[in-house]
């Protein structure tokens, strides 16, 4: 049996916290959590607790993956892993790195010296879980079930509350919008990352050289595919477009709607892998809803409206531009499509790519 330490001071216990210990207890068979007592963390930090220590150990305590907590005040912990006979420290990615806390590097030789297998746990960068991840294909899963008292469309539910006349309207403007921007389809491929039940990609898809359609959603997939009838020279997979990535490149992108399902670093995984499938000079079309004040995150939601939880990441126009700049893509123009709620609107997005 692998008995773990896992230090930490956990003050105003947060999802990080959570995430810390609990992806730490993965390397444990035994797993105690040490919590620095009060003083020394109010001395060193020069800044009073917000929680004091009987509150986070009894806390701590609750955890069920958790089967013991200590509290330590030295920052050394050599004679703590001693006394508990540990066989495995897990500690953060930051852990010795910093000369003003020479105690944790000593920490670390000592169990080097002592053969203490460490263990680094990395810091949690968004909220995000695969129980988040799982409920997303429920979700469309239940949009899909509207199929037939929503032909033309089931996507954009939210924002025209089934009005199929106004769903057609928008659709058509849009696949203008994307006909105009692509003046000679007929001569370029077109990636539509996210592409629903078809939508737009059946519309354009006749435009095009060839198309392919991705979408995390097996339902909506289906949808799609009856809407296509026969595909042609036009592909349709069923993938995660956060990990979807292929040799080939492609001419146009197209992401319409995906990109509030999507946390950072998801967005970051899927923009990542855009520009290397990107011809030299790729277009990539987003829309988008968009926060018209500051960022709005959603997570695990209920919607009276739509009767189901949802998930959602309104970032700011701003903070979607710079999200593409960062791979490359640079924005030809932008604007509002539609405002659907008090602080957010559909925008259309057209990036493009400098040789």
């Amino acid at each position: 049996m692998k008995r773990l330490l896992v230090p930490g001071v956990f003050d105003v216990f947060h999802i990080g916290h959570l995430n810390y210990l609990k992806k730490a207890s993965e390397y444990g068979d035994y797993v105690i959590v040490a919590i620095q007592e009060d003083r020394v963390v109010e001395l060193a930090k020069r800044t009073a607790m917000v929680t004091p220590l009987p509150e986070r150990v009894a806390l701590i305590e609750q955890l069920r993956f958790v089967d013991e907590v200590v509290s330590y005040i030295d920052v050394f912990q050599g004679p703590l892993l001693a006394a508990l006979n540990v066989d495995v420290f897990a500690c953060g990615e930051e852990y010795g790195g910093d000369p003003k806390f020479p105690d944790q590097t000593r920490t670390l030789e000592y169990c080097k010296d002592n053969h203490i297998e460490v263990v680094r746990i990395p810091r949690t960068a968004h909220v995000s879980s695969t129980r988040i991840r799982s409920r997303l294909k429920a979700f469309w899963a239940s949009r899909a079930e509207k199929s037939k008292d929503l032909p033309a469309g089931v996507t954009v539910l939210g924002s025209f509350d089934g009005n199929q006349n106004l769903i057609d309207e928008e659709t058509e403007r849009e696949v203008n919008l994307i006909l105009e921007t692509i003046s000679d389809a007929k001569n370029y491929s077109l990636l539509d990352m996210g592409c629903g039940d078809g939508r737009l990609l059946v519309r354009i898809a006749p435009f095009f050289k060839n198309v392919t359609g991705v979408e995390y959603s097996d339902d909506l997939l289906d949808l799609a595919r009856k809407h296509f009838g026969e595909l042609g020279q036009h592909r349709l997979i069923v993938a995660d477009v956060s990990c979807f990535l292929e040799e080939k490149t492609f001419d146009i992108f197209l992401l319409s709607g995906i990109t509030p399902c999507l946390d950072d670093v998801q967005m970051s995984d899927m923009l990542s892998n855009i520009s290397k499938m990107s011809a030299e000079h790729s277009t990539c079309m987003v829309r988008a809803s968009v926060s018209l004040g500051k960022r709005i995150n959603v997570v695990n939601q209920f919607s009276s409206e739509l009767g189901s939880v949802y998930t959602a990441y309104y970032r700011t126009v701003a903070e979607t531009e710079t999200a593409f700049l960062k791979y490359g893509w640079h924005c030809r123009e932008h604007f509002q499509l539609y405002q659907h709620r008090l602080d957010t609107a559909v925008w259309w997005f057209e990036f493009f790519r400098r040789s």
